[in-house]
């Protein structure tokens, strides 16, 4: 197996790897996953755009000159995104991850995948990744929620930057314009984005990331970013918890948040 550039006349195979991927991701999670109208066209169009561009890149796992698989890469500000991976049969997975860690070389990278995604999971754990971060879910009430938070909430300054993400890469700021920022006289606090339509996926509505929760009661601040979300109409709360965070785990367990996503890391060498 080998790795190389896309190019036009690898789109329309890397089309139909990205579409069954999709469907894929459905299957596994309904409504996270759920497939905006015109998902197919819309990231089609995207693709093309991606190929066809200097600044980006797009790659492809090639066997005997056949396309088996693709990846693009999508620079943040701590690591490089390598997102839209998918191959198309679950058998070749190890063979991929062999091959794709040795291409990104001592770059540092994260890839995401779906929790039940066991063959991906297990061939990237095996080339040397492993889980820094996992994405919960939740879809919210549409009816507002009545926990009260401050008229002018104010979080600590010195805060823990919060666990990794693909939402931008960095930790949401709260002042930022429509950041969604609630915290209570205790010091606890939540901090997340604003409202967001994702663009090929259609959870029901907008959906809030928080990666950040803090104060003396996580459990109480993850009930104060839900709070605010809801209030404010969002249809859907993510969460960002390390991989590690058991105390975390456990809140949101126990609040009905499902595991959506594990964000895996490599190992720089």
């Amino acid at each position: 197996m080998e790795i190389r550039e896309t190019g036009a006349e690898d789109l329309e195979e890397v089309i139909r790897l990205t579409s069954a991927t999709r469907r894929q991701l459905a299957a596994w999670s309904p409504v996270y996953f759920r497939p905006r109208e015109g998902a197919d066209v819309a990231h089609a169009q995207f693709l093309e755009f991606v190929v066809g561009s200097s600044d980006q890149q797009a790659s492809v796992f090639v066997i005997n000159d056949s396309v088996v698989g693709f990846f693009r890469q999508a620079d943040l500000p701590k690591h490089v995104w390598v997102d839209d991976l998918c191959l198309r049969d679950p058998g070749l997975w190890n063979e991929a991850a062999r091959t794709l860690v040795e291409c990104m070389g001592s770059t540092s990278w994260v890839t995401c995948v779906s929790p039940h995604d066991a063959d991906r999971l297990d061939a990237l754990s095996s080339a040397g990744l492993a889980p820094i971060s996992m994405y919960w879910s939740k879809s919210l009430p549409s009816s507002p929620s009545m926990l009260e938070t401050e008229e002018a909430p104010t979080v600590p300054e010195d805060r823990p930057a919060g666990p990794t993400h693909t939402f931008g890469g960095i930790a949401f700021d709260p002042g930022a314009p429509g950041a969604l920022v609630a915290c209570d006289p205790e010091g606890n606090y939540a901090i997340g984005s604003p409202g967001v339509e994702p663009p090929i996926y259609d959870p029901g509505g907008p959906t809030c990331v928080v990666d950040q929760l803090g104060g003396p009661d996580r459990g109480v601040a993850l009930d104060l970013g839900h709070s605010a979300a809801t209030a404010r109409g969002d249809a859907q709360l993510v969460v960002v918890s390390a991989a590690d965070d058991e105390e975390l785990r456990y809140e949101l367990e126990t609040k009905g948040f499902e595991i959506q996503v594990v964000l895996l890391a490599s190992q720089r060498r």
